[in-house]
């Protein structure tokens, strides 16, 4: 009789011991998933959460009489939630490869831009290779597509008659793509050939959509291109002034 008491005393004592250190598990969980909430990185959030997940599985199962499949289910969800999304977080980050004349393109004009978005951002374009003195834009016209010179130079004709060089960098259509306003200007490519990256001024919206800022990004750098041109028109019209000052002298 004693014996058989000293054993249910010991199988007592073995299940007492094995719930401490379920309940050890359980409160492990518990202070993995305050980490991840107080973690400012979203990499480490989610992997607190999953460590936190599996550490309480165990409580889940043996802790009760019956394991609690539903929460244990639920748990299982959101471990595989989390997984899928750091994948998502890997695929992302994982460093993105630019064409020679991708690269060109980001270092001139969209350095702004984290790569991967500006490789988006150029997917969306399609790259044209034109003839000298080919048509872009007519003025009073309006215009469905916004153009960046790749390669060459386009030549603006505004309504007085004074000329503009747009060179490789520069935009052409960009106040109509911001304001939705017809053209002010006649453009055309240069006296050589040239490589136009042309957007479809809709789809480039759906593309920026919620997306605000990669559409700050774009404003500020159109605002530059814009600043550009002013610069150089000044300087059109100082070197026009000169000249016609030096005929009359």
């Amino acid at each position: 009789m004693a014996f058989y008491e000293l054993r249910k005393y010991k199988i007592r004592r073995s299940k007492m011991n094995d719930w401490n250190i379920l309940i050890i598990l359980l409160n492990c969980g518990y202070v993995t998933w305050l980490a991840a909430f107080l973690t400012k990185k979203i990499v480490w959030l989610r992997l607190l959460t999953i460590t936190g997940n599996i550490i309480v599985i165990p409580y889940f199962l043996y802790f009760h009489e019956t394991p609690l499949w539903n929460t244990i289910a639920w748990v299982g969800v959101y471990t595989v939630i989390n997984l899928v999304m750091l994948f998502i977080i890997y695929l992302e980050s994982r460093p993105i490869k630019l064409s020679d004349l991708e690269q060109k393109i980001y270092d001139l004009t969209f350095k702004s831009l984290e790569p991967r978005v500006f490789k988006k951002l150029i997917d969306h374009g399609s790259l044209e290779e034109l003839q000298p003195e080919v048509n872009l834009v007519t003025r009073d016209s309006e215009l469905d597509s916004l153009m960046y010179v790749v390669e060459g130079e386009a030549e603006v004709v505004l309504k007085h008659g004074e000329h503009l060089i747009i060179p490789t960098g520069g935009f052409i259509g960009e106040q109509s793509y911001i304001t939705g306003e017809k053209t002010s200007a006649d453009v055309k490519t240069g006296k050589e050939a040239a490589k136009i990256l042309r957007w479809n001024s809709e789809a480039l919206r759906k593309h920026l959509a919620g997306k605000e800022i990669l559409k700050d990004n774009l404003d500020l750098i159109f605002t530059a291109d814009l600043i550009h041109k002013l610069r150089d028109m000044e300087e059109d019209i100082d070197q026009i002034r000169h000249s016609q000052d030096l005929k009359i002298n």
